[in-house]
């Protein structure tokens, strides 16, 4: 069966197709099969830290490779950066930057920091891991020198054109595995497993069977509920394009270069289809290919659907087929031709009594001028019986061998009547093909030689104040609790019963209330409750933050745009902002709002406390996978006060996919189910349906509110308590017990049998 369209109306450039080398053979398949760039992890920092990643010494000579191809090569740099690790990035990138490395992709804002400060002119992109899901995050970032946004999977084409219109380049996965979690939203892996998603060590738990408790009626064989298919997206490349996307991107590092060259030739071949314009249609034959290529157990378009598609999720695990050996061979064989070669245009002269001499040009993008490169033999003899004519030296120089390049024009001066022996031709054509092919090299080096040295001013230097919006000054040290004075207490409460029972306590200084699992009803009353006067004993009101959803897409962000002015002027003070979009959506909306970064906004090192500072952000929250000792580390020159979750259940995933609606069809209501793994831990999971997504609590909570010697170290300037799927009874027990330990040293006896320390003592790797 043949799908077809018409092409689309509105292409803006032609499009990049971006392909995964997981290793030099994936690489050298990839661009052998079409792909106009790769992306490389090199041995450290990036986000598949087990796949077969080239040493350093691999990755400049696969700079080496793409760039005599007239091809690019950006480094995956998108794992998370500790404290120590962020002064290693100089010495980490400046042999690739010296080799004339195309962009660098990041997650860490940190690390963001110091490339644009370190390497100026080095293009930064911003890796899905950053959850950019909007245009105001796509403006932020722009701000902070990111010239190119790897959207979220779960995007939708509107959405994409939104932060298209932004002028931002938009790089869009168009085929391969789909995440159940958004990207860089995941702990999963982390929390049960410790092998981080954050530091490229994912065991890809959402492969496993789970079983789904609370949520009645359940489909039969309903049991690898967070198992997503592969997208493959070649039906809808047309509206992609459209949509703005400038770089088509292939998962797939950790799989084969037998995978990554198949796929790419596809790609290739449906791309120069979209290019040429006029009918598009996809063979049915291409997509036999891919799936004997690699199935894990059917494929989704994804993206043209949107994220309410019943055949995203694969819930039954896969059954192994047999791979059509003879088809795949045949496919290859048509699909995957000689990879063309770069052109290149050469003359020769060749006088008796003079040296002979050959000249190479090849035209680069970017440069004004041609590359040169000239290379003299020895000198041409009178021929004694056959000299050589023109097209006998057209012959013998117009064979360039296993070199990348082919002739365009080669132009003959000659008198023929002169003589050289073969052996000196040939050594004068090698000669110059090795100069053309050094001159190329050198040109993306050229580069280095003007940028090379570090700038010695310290990060707050390189950016001027008048740059910096409201409240973003930056303090050289933020306030922190006294050894022997006792904490500020901020506590999260997620629903209205848990709200409630602040009232009866005192030395709570802030109170988070949840959005999420909320109506608009529930929140309009809960507000009004909170500011009547009378509620709260003496008077003594804490200060109340909004908790944000964990993901704000339209239209939920609409909603809130719209009660925006309604909560200033109800009393709210400040926001918890779980994204960077978010965090830069309220600047915007709300230049003077209080902003506090919840830990899903990542500040590992100081300078990622920084970048936030500047947009704006009021305070951090310390990041859940590192250990106290890297937490200090962190503490000593970040700019924020911080706050350290002491009790709760932490998410372990938020997505874009619906528990609920997977086993037992969607409820429009919010509630929570569990989800029992093979081990019988059991998992919350609440669908919040107000704004579309569900979050997945790890099945014991944090508690570290015992700890007071480990966390006095770390210069907090508050402490937290994250009340979620707790019912009353349990939160006031537990408030109880946290409160009496903070505050009166007591031991903590009311918190739940089973709990985890979490990251705290152990931290990742």
């Amino acid at each position: 069966m043949k799908q077809t369209q018409e092409a689309p109306k509105r292409q803006r450039n032609k499009a990049e197709l971006l392909a995964p080398a997981g290793s030099f053979e994936s690489m050298e398949a990839a661009i052998c099969c079409g792909a106009d760039a790769v992306y490389m992890g090199g041995p450290r920092f990036g986000a598949r830290a087990y796949a077969d990643n080239p040493q350093s010494e691999g990755v400049v000579r696969a700079l080496d490779y793409v760039h005599l191809r007239g091809k690019k090569l950006y480094l995956t740099v998108n794992t998370l950066f500790k404290e120590e690790e962020l002064d290693e990035l100089y010495g980490y990138l400046l042999p690739f930057y010296e080799a004339g490395l195309d962009a660098v992709l990041v997650q860490d804002l940190g690390v963001l920091r110091r490339i644009r400060r370190d390497f100026p002119d080095l293009p930064v992109h911003a890796s899905t891991q950053m959850t950019v899901m909007d245009a105001d995050g796509a403006r932020a970032l722009a701000g902070l020198g990111v010239c190119r946004i790897v959207t979220a999977r779960e995007l939708t084409l509107p959405e994409m054109r939104k932060i298209s219109d932004t002028g931002v380049e938009l790089e869009v996965f168009v085929h391969g595995a789909i995440c159940y979690c958004y990207s860089g939203q995941c702990l999963l892996s982390s929390l049960i497993g410790g092998r981080s998603g954050n530091r490229g060590r994912c065991a890809q738990p959402c492969r496993l069977p789970y079983e789904a408790q609370g949520c009645g009626r359940s489909k039969a064989g309903a049991e690898y509920v967070l198992s997503l298919k592969d997208m493959d997206t070649l039906s809808v490349l047309p509206q992609l394009l459209e949509a703005g996307a400038v770089s088509l991107k292939i998962e797939g590092r950790m799989k084969s270069p037998r995978y990554t060259g198949g796929v790419t030739a596809v790609y290739r071949k449906y791309l120069d289809l979209c290019a040429a314009g006029g009918t598009y249609r996809v063979e049915e034959e291409d997509r036999r290919f891919l799936r004997e290529l690699f199935d894990r157990g059917g494929y989704t378009e994804y993206a043209s659907r949107g994220l309410h598609d019943g055949m995203v999720v694969r819930e039954e695990k896969p059954k192994r087929r047999p791979v059509d050996e003879r088809f795949l061979r045949k496919k290859e064989a048509e699909l995957i031709k000689e990879a063309p070669k770069e052109k290149i245009k050469g003359k020769v002269r060749f006088f008796v009594g003079e040296p002979a001499i050959m000249t190479i040009e090849k035209e680069q993008a970017g440069r004004p001028e041609p590359i040169r490169a000239v290379c003299s033999g020895g000198t041409v003899q009178p021929a004694c019986s056959q000299p050589l004519s023109e097209a006998a030296l057209r012959e013998r120089f117009r064979r360039m061998g296993d070199t990348p390049f082919a002739w365009e024009s080669l132009e003959i001066q000659t008198d023929e009547a002169g003589f050289l022996p073969v052996g000196q031709l040939n050594e004068l054509r090698r000669q110059a093909a090795a100069s053309i092919e050094e001159a190329v090299r050198a040109s993306y080096r050229q580069r280095a030689g003007s940028q090379k040295a570090r700038a010695d001013a310290s990060p707050e230097a390189v950016i001027p104040d008048e740059g910096r919006g409201p409240g973003q000054s930056l303090p050289s040290r933020p306030p922190s609790c006294a050894a022997d004075a006792p904490a500020r207490i901020h506590v999260a409460a997620a629903m209205p019963g848990q709200l409630r029972l602040l009232a009866g306590y005192r030395g709570v200084s802030r109170v988070y209330l949840g959005l999420s699992a909320l109506t608009r009803k529930e929140e309009e009353e809960a507000l009004s409750w909170f500011f009547a006067p009378g509620t709260w004993i003496r008077g003594e009101r804490p200060q109340l933050y909004l908790d944000l959803p964990a993901i704000l897409r339209s239209p939920g962000k609409e909603q809130l745009e719209k009660r925006l002015d309604f909560y200033r002027n109800c009393g709210v003070q400040g926001y918890l902002a779980h994204t960077w979009d978010q965090a830069a959506w309220l600047r915007r909306r709300m230049p003077s709002a209080l902003i506090q970064a919840d830990a899903s906004l990542y500040t590992w090192n100081r300078e990622a406390a920084r970048a936030l500072a500047e947009l704006g952000v009021a305070g951090a929250t310390l990041p859940v996978e590192c250990n106290g000792r890297e937490l200090a580390l962190r503490a000593r020159q970040s700019p924020l006060p911080s706050e350290l979750i002491v009790y709760g259940y932490l998410p372990a995933m938020v997505s874009a996919q619906c528990v609920r609606r997977t086993v037992s069809g969607c409820s429009e209501q919010s509630g929570q189910i569990w989800l029992k793994d093979r081990k019988q831990k059991r998992f919350a999971v609440w669908n919040h349906c107000r704004f579309c997504y569900n979050t997945i609590y790890n099945s014991e909570p944090l508690f570290l509110a015992d700890c007071r010697k480990e966390w006095e170290g770390l210069e907090l300037s508050s402490l937290r308590l994250q009340f979620t799927v707790e019912n009353e009874k349990e939160t006031r027990r537990i408030l109880d017990s946290c409160l009496d330990s903070l505050f009166l040293g007591r031991p903590a006896e009311g918190v739940p049998a089973h709990f985890t320390r979490g990251h705290f003592r152990r931290g990742v790797e």
